[in-house]
């Protein structure tokens, strides 16, 4: 059974997801800042999106193992096209507000991203989060690569 929350003493983690993706660093900043361009990878169960600007609030529900997980964001830095910063909260969070900061950089005719995750729990639902940020960024590699090519 989860704890019922987290303290501030208890130890966080911190996960870093590399990523090569084959598409320019605009289109792929545009397939995470842009709410139709968002959906059409990251495909929420149910959302409420909005174009990423700073102190914006965002919504979305992830359908796993079996039940809907609410998600709950805000936007603390957007600089495009490098760079996505946003609070997170869920509860495999345990209540805290943990951060994820997506770093863009061209790279030989693509773009390599770097996802970090940091103030997670260190706990089974904290650690889930990396597979979880493997599973999507995999997935936007894919159909942001697919788009390019038509």
């Amino acid at each position: 059974m989860p704890t019922p929350g987290a303290r501030a003493t208890d130890p966080l983690l911190h996960i870093t997801v590399p990523r090569r993706i084959e598409a320019s660093p605009e289109e792929v900043f545009d397939a995470w800042a842009e709410p139709d361009l968002f959906r059409r990878w990251f495909e929420p169960h149910r959302a409420i999106l909005r174009k990423a600007a700073v102190d914006e609030l965002w919504y979305w529900e992830a359908d796993h193992a079996g039940r809907l997980w609410a998600h709950y964001c805000r936007y603390l830095r957007v600089e495009r096209p490098r760079l996505l910063e946003f609070a997170w909260m869920s509860e495999a969070t345990r209540g805290l507000e943990s951060r994820v900061t997506v770093e863009i950089t061209p790279s030989s005719g693509g773009t390599d991203l770097v996802l970090t995750h940091s103030g997670l729990p260190d706990d089974e639902m904290g650690r889930g989060h990396e597979e979880g940020w493997k599973q999507f960024t995999d997935i936007l590699a894919k159909k942001i690569t697919r788009s390019a090519e038509r």
